[in-house]
Protein backbone atom coordinates (compact mmCIF):
# COMPACT_ATOMS: atom_id res chain seq x y z
CA UNK A 1 0.00 0.00 0.00
CA UNK A 2 2.74 2.36 0.57
CA UNK A 3 3.26 2.46 -3.15
CA UNK A 4 0.04 4.64 -3.75
CA UNK A 5 1.72 7.36 -1.39
CA UNK A 6 5.10 7.39 -2.94
CA UNK A 7 6.01 11.14 -4.48
CA UNK A 8 2.29 11.93 -2.71
CA UNK A 9 1.93 15.74 -2.52
CA UNK A 10 -0.56 16.86 -0.87
CA UNK A 11 -2.43 19.93 -1.36
CA UNK A 12 -2.10 22.97 1.10
CA UNK A 13 -4.67 23.36 3.36
CA UNK A 14 -5.65 27.19 1.91
CA UNK A 15 -6.07 25.37 -1.74
CA UNK A 16 -8.63 22.46 -0.26
CA UNK A 17 -10.29 25.53 1.60
CA UNK A 18 -10.16 27.66 -2.06
CA UNK A 19 -11.68 24.38 -3.66
CA UNK A 20 -14.70 24.10 -1.25
CA UNK A 21 -15.26 28.05 -1.08
CA UNK A 22 -15.17 28.31 -5.09
CA UNK A 23 -17.13 24.70 -5.64
CA UNK A 24 -20.13 26.35 -2.77
CA UNK A 25 -19.91 29.64 -4.63
CA UNK A 26 -20.65 27.81 -7.97
CA UNK A 27 -23.35 25.07 -6.68
CA UNK A 28 -24.90 27.61 -5.05
CA UNK A 29 -25.07 29.96 -8.42
CA UNK A 30 -26.19 26.61 -10.00
CA UNK A 31 -29.09 26.19 -7.41
CA UNK A 32 -30.08 29.97 -8.26
CA UNK A 33 -30.66 29.18 -11.21
CA UNK A 34 -32.23 26.35 -10.86
CA UNK A 35 -34.48 27.47 -8.78
CA UNK A 36 -35.57 30.73 -10.76
CA UNK A 37 -36.14 28.31 -13.53
CA UNK A 38 -38.12 25.42 -11.51
CA UNK A 39 -39.74 27.89 -9.04
CA UNK A 40 -38.92 25.31 -6.17
CA UNK A 41 -36.77 26.31 -3.16
CA UNK A 42 -33.36 25.02 -3.55
CA UNK A 43 -31.08 26.98 -1.04
CA UNK A 44 -31.08 24.36 1.32
CA UNK A 45 -28.95 21.93 -0.90
CA UNK A 46 -26.11 24.55 -1.62
CA UNK A 47 -23.93 23.44 1.24
CA UNK A 48 -24.38 19.77 1.15
CA UNK A 49 -23.42 19.22 -2.57
CA UNK A 50 -20.37 21.40 -2.06
CA UNK A 51 -19.41 19.60 0.62
CA UNK A 52 -19.62 16.45 -1.06
CA UNK A 53 -17.90 17.34 -3.67
CA UNK A 54 -15.24 19.05 -2.43
CA UNK A 55 -13.24 16.00 -1.08
CA UNK A 56 -13.40 14.65 -4.84
CA UNK A 57 -12.17 17.36 -6.30
CA UNK A 58 -9.49 17.62 -4.06
CA UNK A 59 -8.28 13.95 -4.29
CA UNK A 60 -8.50 14.28 -8.47
CA UNK A 61 -5.87 17.25 -7.74
CA UNK A 62 -3.47 15.37 -5.83
CA UNK A 63 -3.89 12.38 -7.69
CA UNK A 64 -2.64 14.65 -10.49
CA UNK A 65 0.26 15.95 -8.46
CA UNK A 66 1.14 12.76 -7.95
CA UNK A 67 1.97 12.56 -11.42
CA UNK A 68 4.77 15.65 -11.00
CA UNK A 69 8.65 14.78 -10.43
CA UNK A 70 9.57 14.93 -6.53
CA UNK A 71 12.05 17.70 -7.52
CA UNK A 72 9.72 20.13 -8.31
CA UNK A 73 7.64 19.80 -5.09
CA UNK A 74 8.43 22.93 -3.43
CA UNK A 75 7.81 24.92 -6.94
CA UNK A 76 4.15 23.40 -7.39
CA UNK A 77 3.05 24.19 -4.00
CA UNK A 78 4.50 27.68 -4.33
CA UNK A 79 2.58 28.08 -7.65
CA UNK A 80 -0.65 26.66 -5.38
CA UNK A 81 0.04 29.01 -3.15
CA UNK A 82 0.05 32.11 -5.39
CA UNK A 83 -3.23 30.44 -7.07
CA UNK A 84 -4.67 30.92 -3.46
CA UNK A 85 -3.58 34.62 -3.58
CA UNK A 86 -4.30 35.54 -6.64
CA UNK A 87 -8.43 34.18 -6.24
CA UNK A 88 -8.27 35.15 -2.94
CA UNK A 89 -7.39 38.66 -3.79
CA UNK A 90 -9.77 38.84 -6.93
CA UNK A 91 -12.43 37.82 -4.66
CA UNK A 92 -12.26 40.76 -2.03
CA UNK A 93 -11.70 43.10 -5.05
CA UNK A 94 -15.37 41.95 -6.65
CA UNK A 95 -16.58 41.54 -3.39
CA UNK A 96 -16.11 45.29 -2.09
CA UNK A 97 -17.10 46.86 -5.75
CA UNK A 98 -20.07 44.25 -5.50
CA UNK A 99 -23.50 46.61 -4.59
CA UNK A 100 -26.35 43.68 -3.94
CA UNK A 101 -25.48 39.66 -3.48
CA UNK A 102 -28.16 37.67 -4.54
CA UNK A 103 -30.43 35.53 -2.55
CA UNK A 104 -31.83 32.11 -3.11
CA UNK A 105 -34.75 32.49 -1.29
Amino acid sequence: MDFLFQNFVPLPDEAKVLILSLLTAGVTWLLLQLSALTKVNLSGWANVVAASLAPIIVTLIEAGLKLIDPIFDNLVLSIIHLIVLLVGSLGVFWLAQRKRAPSLQ
